[in-house]
């Protein structure tokens, strides 16, 4: 898929996570996140990347310990390099900053 189809799935992906409890959103200079559980047990967890330089979307789906630790390995390694990071974890004002940024790619 190209750069504009990538970012469209991406927002689906976002509003996807958003409906979902417990979720992550953030996004950086660089790239959106998001993680959230796919089942109600927590058993199963999806995380998704979409870059903005080249368009790139990453999808997987791991069991809830790797989940967890991809999630530490995010903000333990990654998100301290950024000044700019926005975290959508419970506020609908910063999610609408990172959907607004995605829709950039779309139109």
């Amino acid at each position: 898929m190209g750069k504009k189809e990538n970012a469209q799935k991406m927002l689906e992906f976002i509003e996807e996570a958003w409906k979902s409890a417990p979720s992550i959103v953030l996004m950086t200079d660089d790239y959106v996140y998001a993680l959230w559980p796919l089942d109600e047990e927590r058993k199963t967890w999806k995380e998704v990347s979409f870059v903005f330089e080249d368009g790139s979307l990453e999808i997987s789906e791991h069991p809830a310990h790797i989940a967890l630790q991809l999630f530490i390995k995010e903000v333990s390694l990654a998100l301290p390099n950024y000044k700019n990071v926005v975290i959508a974890a419970e506020d609908r004002e910063k999610l609408n900053r990172i959907l607004k940024r995605i829709e950039e790619f779309v139109e």
